[in-house]
């Protein structure tokens, strides 16, 4: 699972609030995670974290682990700011990046990424901007461009296309990359936070329910990379142990879940 911007530092789906929000409108919707721990084999593959997040009804306001907080603005039931701050040991918060979101027609439009935030940098020693296209046939597309910190001025990065399933990202077009995502029929953890499902590919598998398996294609060479995923769910099956492994077969990381 990618990492959202902030609230996840390591790595929806606009089709969750459309199709999903009828044909399940008898789910429980109070399950949220308290907790969120990534847990790594050893200490080259990452560094063990555990976030903890705090709620008011379904809207996600903060997230905090041992060295950081991410504060988390809506703007009605929409997501419109996530600020990252540091946090000293003397409790001192020290803000460092911002994502800030609009919207159109109640689906996303642009997302300006801040990283680097400092004194000499006020808007940030790195300013990346996303633009999204929803198309009538259900693909997204989007462009990336990097922003220059002084002049403002935007630069085409690259550009990919989003399709989407059930409720679920099936399939995400990167230049000369395209990955497809198979599911399972159990809960994402993440589902019940309000405008996660609007946040598109900011955390790549918060669909619905929960990608099994990941194959990686290149158009520049034949390297194709498949990536499996392991859970372990309760009684509500919701997971609360994920298994990611690389595509030579070994763990690269696992996510533990309490709710």
């Amino acid at each position: 699972m990618k990492k959202l911007l902030i609230i996840f530092t390591a790595l929806s789906l606009f089709a969750i609030s459309c199709t999903s929000e009828d044909s399940n409108a008898s789910e429980d919707k109070s399950i949220l995670p308290k907790t969120i721990s990534y847990v790594y084999p050893n200490i080259y593959l990452g560094t063990n974290t555990k976030s903890t997040l705090s709620y008011n009804g379904n809207k996600i306001v903060s997230s905090t682990d041992e060295n950081s907080k991410t504060i988390f603005t809506y703007t009605g039931d929409v997501i419109t700011k996530q600020e990252v701050f540091d946090v000293d040991q003397q409790g001192k918060e020290t803000k460092t990046d911002e994502a800030v979101y609009t919207y159109e027609n109640g689906k996303l439009k642009t997302r300006i990424f801040r990283e680097g935030i400092t004194a000499q940098y006020p808007d940030g020693e790195y300013i990346a901007k996303t633009v999204y296209n929803h198309a009538s046939n259900g693909t997204i597309s989007y462009i990336n461009y990097q922003v220059d910190n002084k002049t403002k001025a935007e630069t085409k990065d690259s550009e990919g296309i989003l399709t989407y399933e059930n409720g679920n990202l099936v399939k995400h077009q990167l230049g000369n990359s395209t990955y497809v995502y198979e599911y399972d029929t159990k809960n994402n953890p993440l589902k019940n936070i309000l405008s996660f499902d609007l946040l598109l590919n900011e955390i790549s598998e918060i669909g619905k329910n929960n990608v099994v398996k990941t194959t990686f294609n290149s158009s520049l060479n034949s390297n194709t990379a498949t990536y499996l995923t392991n859970y372990i769910y309760n009684e509500k099956d919701y997971p609360t142990r994920q298994t990611s492994y690389s595509g030579g077969g070994s763990i690269e990381y696992e996510i533990e879940f309490t709710y």
